[in-house]
């Protein structure tokens, strides 16, 4: 056999190979786009993480902008109201995250951040100990939050626990935003 034959036998199966590996790689996306996957901002709030959809996320900003825009307390406001804040031109009520869940922690420290919401009735911002991150879950891997150990609340509609694929942040709490700002703004 000579040395060309041998190096077009080589190439024809690295050709075979690469033609394999490709239709592995793309069989893999395909089944991996057809699971649907939620992606969620994950915030700390004290020693626990929550996520948010982040479809409902406008903008986060550290909290230190509050000191150019001071946060306006509100005279006999629900607890969960830290007060009124000027965020990208209009007043917006910024809520404590760990104050809406009924949490004994305090309010976020210069290190935390504001979560800007949309889709709500009224302009409203969370404010969250800092955000961690995005997390893309799999909606089959997210509990109900009894797996939670109880710590859920009404605010929460779900558990996404650590090693999941795509919660590489940790295990977290899934908010359900509508429930949070129903029970923080009665």
């Amino acid at each position: 056999m000579s040395a060309r034959g041998a190096e077009e036998r080589s190439a024809e199966r690295a050709r075979i190979l690469r033609a394999e590996r490709t239709a592995a790689l793309a069989r893999r996306g395909a089944a991996q786009a057809a699971r649907p996957a939620t992606r969620y901002l994950v915030c700390a709030c004290g020693p626990e993480r929550y996520g948010l959809s982040i479809a409902v996320a406008a903008q986060v900003l550290p909290i230190q902008v509050l000191p150019m825009r001071p946060c306006t307390p509100v005279p006999g406001a629900v607890p969960a109201l830290i007060g009124l804040a000027a965020l990208s031109g209009r007043m917006v009520g910024v809520l404590g995250l760990a104050r809406a869940l009924g949490r004994g922690i305090g309010d976020p420290g210069p290190d935390g951040h504001l979560v800007a919401l949309k889709g709500t009735a009224q302009p409203v911002a969370l404010a969250v100990d800092r955000v961690l991150g995005v997390a893309s879950v799999d909606d089959e891997v997210v509990e109900p939050p009894s797996a939670a150990g109880g710590m859920g609340g009404e605010a929460v509609s779900g558990y996404c626990p650590a090693g999941a694929e795509g919660a590489a942040l940790g295990d977290f709490l899934v908010l359900d935003l509508a429930r949070l700002l129903r029970r923080a703004l009665p």
